[in-house]
């Protein structure tokens, strides 16, 4: 079985943020280590060149086929597209901003592949903050008030908003991904420079209003199929508040009151959306009227490298049977605490 392993970043889709370069060369770096272990898998990446004496350290290294970005013609998407040719099953590691995740994880539905997570409707879905908002609204799960504003915006909106949300308040982009472009205005003053500055780097696109819910900001990591979740850890989400919201890194796991409320919801929150499958994160902040859903991750995310670290069992393993077999393991046994810090 040919398994191709992508992740967006250290591929060299985009080589000029460092930052996200390393982010996600750590992402894929654990699933490799991981998946190197299942026998009977022949295992395929894509890696920009810039990482050659890296991967020359990593003791998986000869036991990975491996196609070099920046080296000859094409673009990475072509590369991507013929890699998905080449293989029986795609797992794809990628940001839901503007689509991204589930177009790639479309290429690979359309050329027949197996796909190792969520269908791309459904990434599509959870991708959009106001649809999964509305969606999770009908089955009755707790989320904050929302609004979406499409520019060019109504008149009088700045006095809408006042009126409708009390301060402080939250915007976002409507897609989006590690608290990208979202910002807690504090002051109604700052509005609308704050919108002038979500335009101006978003373009004429939607965007979320939305009311700020005080608490801990936390996640759950879950494994899915066929509607079955089962809910894996609660994790604490470290992230930075000024007037923009920073992710910097998430432990695992985490012990607090509501953990099992929280663990709960996250399971509905899962079992709402169709297609959602194998490694999923849900977004919670744990208020003082009990947990609320932010948003869905239908992806693997650090979560994933802090979660593998507490897990006694080979955690690509569970993955394996939850999306090929369509067969749930039992919740795993952790063992001790790790945090994952970005940069670090």
């Amino acid at each position: 079985m040919r398994v191709l392993i992508y992740e967006f970043f250290s591929a060299g889709a985009m080589d000029d943020n460092e930052d996200l370069f390393l982010l996600g060369f750590s992402m894929l770096n654990a699933v490799l280590s991981d998946f190197i272990e299942i026998p009977g898998l022949e295992i395929s990446t894509v890696l920009h060149s810039r990482v050659k004496d890296l991967m020359v350290q990593v003791p998986y290294a000869d036991r990975v086929h491996i196609s070099w970005t920046g080296e000859g013609p094409g673009t990475w998407l072509d590369q991507y597209e013929k890699m998905v040719e080449s293989c029986d099953t795609v797992l794809v590691i990628a940001p839901e901003t503007d689509g991204l995740l589930a177009r790639l994880i479309g290429v690979a539905e359309r050329k027949g592949k197996k796909v190792l997570g969520s269908t791309a409707k459904a990434v599509a879905l959870v991708s959009d903050k106001a649809e999964t908002i509305k969606l999770l609204t009908s089955h009755g799960l707790p989320v904050p008030y929302t609004e979406r504003l499409t520019f060019p915006l109504p008149s009088h909106w700045q006095a809408r908003i006042v009126e409708r949300f009390p301060m402080p308040i939250v915007l976002k982009p409507v897609t989006g991904a590690g608290g990208q472009g979202v910002m807690v205005i504090k002051d109604p003053v700052r509005l609308d420079r704050a919108v002038k500055q979500f335009e101006g780097v978003s373009g004429p696109t939607p965007f979320l209003v939305q009311e700020y819910i005080s608490g801990e900001a936390v996640s759950v990591s879950c494994l899915v199929t066929a509607g079955q979740v089962v809910p894996l850890s609660l994790n604490r989400q470290h992230i930075a508040q000024d007037e923009e919201l920073y992710f910097q890194g998430i432990t695992i796991p985490y012990q607090h009151p509501q953990a099992q409320e929280a663990l709960d919801i996250a399971k509905r929150a899962c079992e709402a959306v169709d297609g959602l499958a194998g490694f999923v994160g849900v977004d919670l902040v744990l208020g003082v009227t009990g947990p609320v859903i932010m948003e869905i991750n239908s992806r693997i995310s650090v979560a994933y490298v802090a979660l593998r670290e507490v897990v006694k069992r080979n955690f690509a393993h569970d993955l394996w049977l939850t999306c090929m077999e369509q067969r749930l393991p039992a919740p795993p046994e952790l063992s001790g605490t790790f945090t994952y810090r970005v940069g670090s």
